[in-house]
């Protein structure tokens, strides 16, 4: 009965052979970094939402507090402050933020948590969708808010 062994250049080989291919299936995986950028804001979104349920904005007097609780500025710069050294994200350079549907690119949130447009006047509730898109050069996604509810959702 013959029995038969590997050699070292076998070895080698099939080594070799499994390193080449873990690279490519490493470069393959890679992180959409444009869907964490919408994801990022549709959190942001979400919180300033949760944020403002149960909060009531105005004084005793009935007028309306000029804090920004439940607001949020559409902007990277304002999407990115704040945030502690464990919790920092920083989104990618070349992704771009397009808001519609508002008259600026601040969004803000009731205690009720119906979406405004800029301030909590009566005359501010949003009665049509505002669509935030993320995107860079090759591609995009999108968030929709929707009045009334003021609940959000991704598209992808």
């Amino acid at each position: 009965m013959r029995h038969t062994a590997f050699t070292l250049i076998e070895l080698i080989f099939v080594i070799l052979l499994v390193g080449i291919l873990a690279m490519v299936a490493t470069s393959l995986s890679r992180p959409d970094r444009l869907l964490n950028d919408t994801k990022f804001v549709l959190s942001k979104v979400l919180k300033s939402r949760y944020e403002a349920i149960g909060y009531d904005h105005r004084n005793f007097d009935g007028t309306l507090q000029s804090d920004n609780i439940g607001c949020l500025r559409l902007e990277r710069d304002s999407l990115e402050e704040n945030l502690s050294k464990a919790g920092a994200y920083r989104m990618k350079e070349d992704t771009r933020i397009t808001v519609s549907g508002l008259g600026g690119n601040t969004i803000c949130f009731d205690a009720m948590g119906r979406p405004h447009d800029g301030d909590f006047g009566l005359p501010s509730l949003l009665h049509r969708e505002v669509d935030i898109t993320i995107g860079d050069t090759k591609k995009s996604y999108s968030i929709t808010v929707y009045p009334i509810s003021g609940y959000a959702t991704m598209k992808y």
